[in-house]
């Protein structure tokens, strides 16, 4: 509504008097009604009075609605000026040598009544120079650039406190001012909040610098985890932000306890990056990691970001396992993991003592190893905070004896049959070629004429009834030239017709099937589908050579066409050709005698064709839900995987690492939380079917970052302290990885014995005198036990490890124009985004009409 109103033009008064304001320019329209009031209802002196008393009351209450304000030029009691200097690392030195030119102008035109003073603020504010008279030098209210500036928090900014201390410096009938140098940031705290409940109120004028002032890239969070366990690989996480419009290059400077890593070149784009830089966590201990961005040296420097982290005992993991090698095992120890294995059966004697363990990992265990008693336990201590991962193929997924059990209700994919639904599974192309010659007449052994014709169109039917809709399926019947029964088709569609015409095939003729096959794999390769695959049945005679068909059989190879070959009857005819066909393309060879078992057979062939399909050469994994266990894994790195047991991922579980098998996601890692705990689940066995798996190197690397990611904080009896400096205060917070007594007691070498007293489940808390930075040895006991010595590390400021990247996107570029919540503060408080010194020390409202 503010915007569609006039703007209304400030009235300059004559001799110095001010200049007259109105904020409702429109409501001076009811003036025009205010002479009705004059007209008297009657005649007499006293209702004329009563008519201008009614009309002067009109006037003021229009004056008033309409906003009218007298802005004089000098306070009459004098001017009280606070210069709210801006000292975060984001800011570096440019507010304060921006403050040193703005004061520079200001400080000879301050009238004899006016005082000025000024606060360097970031997280915390601290009063730089308190408001006094007189012509004090300029550098007396900057802060220098070698002062200790650690206690305000460099790595925070928070606009809001320069304003509540401010308000607490000027003396009573001064008129006070708040100049706030700053860009304008904030990450902790509000200033427009603070400006509404701040009385008496006090403008605010921001000076905002200019932006080549600013250092162009400045660190804002060091993202690192508070309790690590030792050996493991962390990825520290720097957030940087380049508030430039073109790249910046520079180096990424990291140190542990003042050890300095070795400088890691940056490009940064405009906008924020995050950079993860590996590191190995040492040996047990508190460390103190600090982050620093190095820019060339004609560019401002940023201040750098702290972050402390507790290093607790190394990942203790219980790997169980029917292997004697497991690939799994010698992985996490390759990356200085404590591992333990043991056969299934010995689970159960180690249950009372999983809660001396990080993880456990069941390794391609049957359940009839494992009785209800272990199962029971291991999904009771899952359910009050420890970790599981179950990996291996059918042996475990495919295992019935698991349906109902303890560990089906823990694990997050459901157990599924290892044989897809038609529905389901990947489709096939498959050619039925079948020999009608003379010879499919004679007699067999004890069959009569006509028999093994018989035989053969009664498999051939067999098969079409075993496949899905979506299966592709045709057949060519032979003698000396092949006829082609059925086009290849879905075998939805065709079944019917092509069931008919198989079983009208009469026998006649000669023998040559190289021209069907020939004609099946043109056809096969240009159905497209991944799967293809041919039935020759035959008696074995042919009218050729066997090495007409060696080039033949070469294409079919080079083609993917699998061929399996079928010889019927009791003699040895060609027998090492079909074998050489079948070999070479990787297809099987049976020799029927007893054309009883014929059908069968061929069911069999197409059963272990529609079963393996998908797992026969092995399918390449994808990347689902991203997580800390996939960090800096490529999804093209991952090796193939065969014979994964087929399962089905349970409502709220993450689908991290799948194969689609016809648009179907069959998980290959799969997390969900269970209670208290976290649970993964690998179906694939990585001894036999993702035996390339243990030769990728990322193999190691994602499953130390899977058990690192299932794994709890710590174990029983392990605890991280932390210090945070808060003004002229250190808070000690203890967070324990069990219950802990409600009695605990921290002995200090500089303050002595400090009661922890609860603040939480499993957390504890003292405020204790300013600790200096540094290394502190401390002494902690419980009740009246012994005292157990750890290790406290104070902080230089507080640390923003825990803060989440949505707080730095909330900032806005240094030296860009003040958001609005800053316009509005200051807006509201009666002030301006201004650079001129004498507006900041001469606009003042002090009287309102």
């Amino acid at each position: 509504m503010d915007r569609l109103a006039p703007q209304a033009r400030p009235m300059t008064l004559p001799f110095g008097l001010g200049v007259l304001h109105v904020v409702v320019p429109m409501a001076l329209l009811a003036l025009l009604v205010v002479p009705l009031f004059l007209v008297p209802t009657s005649p007499g002196r006293r209702l004329r009075i009563a008519a201008w008393c009614r009309a002067l009351a009109a006037f003021a209450l229009v004056l008033a609605l309409a906003g009218l304000y007298l802005e004089t030029p000098r306070p009459a009691a004098g001017s009280c000026l606070i210069a709210g200097i801006d000292v975060s690392a984001s800011v570096g030195r440019a507010a304060a040598d921006g403050a040193r030119e703005f004061l520079g102008r200001m400080v000879p035109a301050l009238a004899p009544g006016d005082v000025l003073g000024s606060i360097a603020f970031a997280g915390q504010a601290h009063v730089q120079a308190y408001p006094t008279g007189g012509r004090r030098a300029v550098e007396d209210f900057i802060p220098a650039a070698d002062e200790e500036l650690d206690e305000l928090d460099t790595q925070e900014s928070d606009l809001a406190v320069v304003l509540t201390r401010a308000a607490s410096l000027c003396p009573a009938g001064k008129q006070a001012a708040l100049l706030l140098f700053t860009d304008g940031n904030e990450t902790a705290g509000s200033l427009l909040a603070e400006a509404t409940l701040v009385e008496p109120r006090i403008p605010v004028f921001p000076v905002v610098p200019t932006a080549a002032a600013f250092p162009p890239a400045v660190i804002r969070r060091l993202l690192a985890p508070a309790l690590a366990p030792a050996r493991s690989v962390l990825p520290f996480e720097t957030v940087l932000e380049n508030r430039a419009a073109a790249p910046v290059s520079g180096a990424l400077a990291l140190s542990v306890n003042g050890r300095a890593m070795l400088p890691l070149p940056v490009d940064l784009p405009p906008g924020p990056s995050v950079v993860a830089t590996p590191f190995r966590v040492p040996a047990r201990g508190e460390y103190l990691v600090e982050a620093r961005l190095l820019l060339p040296a004609a560019l401002p420097a940023p201040g750098p970001v702290t972050s402390a982290i507790s290093v607790t005992r190394p990942l203790h993991v219980l790997v169980v396992t029917e292997h004697d090698a497991p690939a799994v095992a010698t992985a996490l120890a390759s990356r200085g993991l404590e591992v333990e294995t043991i056969p299934p059966a010995r689970l159960a004697a180690r249950a009372s003592a999983l809660r001396d363990y990080h993880a456990v990992v069941l390794d391609g265990v049957a359940r009839a190893e494992l009785d209800d008693a272990a199962l029971a336990a291991v999904t009771g201590w899952v359910a009050g905070g420890g970790a599981l991962v179950a990996t291996g193929g059918g042996h475990l997924f495919g295992d019935a004896g698991y349906v109902g059990s303890p560990l089906a209700q823990v694990l997050p994919v459901e157990l599924a049959s290892q044989s897809p639904e038609p529905a389901e599974r990947e489709p096939i192309a498959l050619y039925l070629l079948i020999d009608r010659s003379n010879s499919m007449g004679y007699a067999s052994g004890d069959l009569p004429y006509g028999e093994k014709m018989e035989y053969a169109k009664r498999a051939a039917l067999a098969v079409l009834d075993q496949l899905a809709p979506q299966d592709l399926v045709a057949a060519i019947a032979f003698d000396a030239q092949p006829y082609e029964i059925g086009p290849l088709l879905p075998a939805g569609t065709s079944h019917a017709a092509l069931a008919t015409k198989i079983a009208r095939l009469r026998y006649g003729g000669g023998t040559d099937f190289k021209d069907a096959l020939d004609i099946a794999r043109r056809n096969l390769v240009a159905s497209g589908r991944r799967v293809r695959h041919v039935i020759l049945l035959t008696d074995g005679d042919t009218n050729r050579h066997a090495e007409d068909h060696v080039e033949l059989t070469a294409r079919l190879a080079a083609d993917a066409i699998t061929v399996t070959t079928i010889r019927i009857g009791d003699d040895t005819v060609n027998l090492e050709l079909l074998q050489t066909i079948s070999r070479a393309t990787g297809g099987a060879f049976h020799h029927v005698e007893h054309l009883e078992a014929l059908p069968q057979l061929m069911i069999s062939d197409t059963r272990r064709l529609i079963d393996t399909a998908p797992y026969r050469d092995g399918a390449a994994p994808h990347i689902g839900e991203l997580g800390p266990m996939l960090s800096g894994i490529r999804e093209s790195e991952l090796p193939p995987v065969a014979r994964w047991a087929v399962t089905r991922a349970r409502p709220g579980a993450e689908v991290r690492l799948y194969v689609d098998i016809a648009g179907r996601r069959d998980p290959v890692l799969a997390t969900w939380q269970y209670e208290l705990g976290r649970v993964a689940a690998l179906p694939v066995d990585f001894q036999a079917g993702a035996a390339a798996w243990p030769q990728w190197q990322g193999f190691a690397r994602l499953w130390t970052q899977l058990v690192l990611w299932a794994a709890p904080p710590g174990l029983p009896g392990e605890r991280r302290l932390v210090a945070e400096r808060e003004g002229e205060h250190t808070v000690i917070r203890l967070e324990a990885a069990a219950e802990e007594p409600a009695s605990l007691v921290l002995r200090l070498e500089e303050v002595g014995d400090v009661v922890l007293r609860q603040t939480g489940r499993r957390s504890f808390g003292a405020v204790v005198p300013r600790l200096t930075p540094g290394h502190h040895p401390v002494w902690l006991r419980t009740g009246s036990g012994p005292e157990d010595p750890m290790d406290l590390i104070v902080p230089a400021a507080s640390t923003s490890s825990g803060a989440p990247l949505a707080a730095v996107t909330e900032e806005a570029p240094a030296g860009a124009p003040l958001s609005a919540g800053r316009r509005a503060a200051s807006r509201l408080r009666g002030g301006q985004s201004s650079r001129s010194a004498r507006s900041a020390q001469q606009r003042r409202p002090t009287a309102r009409g």
